[in-house]
């Protein structure tokens, strides 16, 4: 029996399995809110001597894919002029695609080097309207002192994210989401455990399939889960050409403090 890292509630073990293939992990899910998450895991400073794990072959797809669905969920429902900040960005590809697009976005991450949106870093004492985080929430082992510490940094009132969601069971062992190989995925979430998440911090949830968010703005729960899913995506031309893209000015503007070193 253990103690829920996101509620302190009573949670029990559902199974061990061997992690990064030496490691032994203890899995357990909260009675209380929902939570399936990996007991202490040890094997963390292992896991991210690679920070994008070798097995992660649709980096590139889905950077393109929630570029898209972003752009739309932003420019209509959202403040599409305010500042952004994509967290756990990686390589940067989505926020270069997102300025591309012409939307003010930045990016963080402690663990990648920021290749494709060099220059356009998170500026600290800022403010950021919106958080994009994809793929992260199933990495953190405290979620509540992830997002507190997010809202904390950047003032949003906003927090896109992405992460896949089960419900009521847990997954069998062989769900590829647990992501044994690479030892990174450790928090696995219900729907009731996020609006629980959302609800501590003082936003509302809305569920978009595996893309959600945490506002405190009003919003339309069924406006948001279509303009999330694949039918949303037909609105993108016309988020396309309310904004224009950066991708030239970002190139005058890094030339020029370039030249002013």
């Amino acid at each position: 029996m253990y103690s829920c890292p996101l509620c302190a509630s009573r949670a029990n073990e559902l199974f061990s399995a061997k992690v990064l293939g030496s490691y032994l992990g203890k899995y357990a899910m909260c009675d209380a809110c929902g939570l399936l998450f990996a007991h202490q895991p040890n094997w963390l400073t292992e896991a991210y001597r690679n920070p994008i794990a070798q097995i992660d072959t649709g980096i590139v797809r889905r950077n393109l894919y929630n570029a898209l669905r972003f752009s739309v969920l932003i420019t209509f429902l959202l403040d599409r002029r305010s500042r952004f900040l994509d967290y756990a960005g990686g390589s940067g590809m989505l926020t270069r695609l997102m300025r591309d697009s012409g939307f003010d976005f930045y990016w963080h991450d402690k663990y990648c080097a920021n290749v494709l949106a060099s220059g356009f870093e998170q500026q600290l004492g800022s403010s950021y309207s919106t958080v994009t985080a994809v793929e992260v929430l199933e990495h953190v082992p405290d979620p509540r002192l992830f997002v507190e510490t997010l809202i904390r940094e950047t003032g949003c009132d906003n927090i896109i994210f992405s992460t896949t969601v089960f419900k009521n069971t847990a997954p069998p062992k062989s769900w590829h989401y647990y992501s044994f190989e690479s030892g990174q995925h450790i928090c696995f979430y219900q729907r009731r455990t996020l609006e629980y998440l959302a609800k501590t911090v003082g936003m509302q949830y809305f569920n978009g399939g595996d893309l959600h968010l945490f506002t405190r703005l009003s919003c339309s729960a069924y406006g948001f889960k279509v303009l999330a899913s694949r039918w949303g995506l037909l609105a993108y031309p016309f988020a396309r050409v309310l904004l224009g893209s950066r991708t030239q000015s970002d190139a005058v503007a890094l030339r020029s403090q370039a030249l002013n070193l």
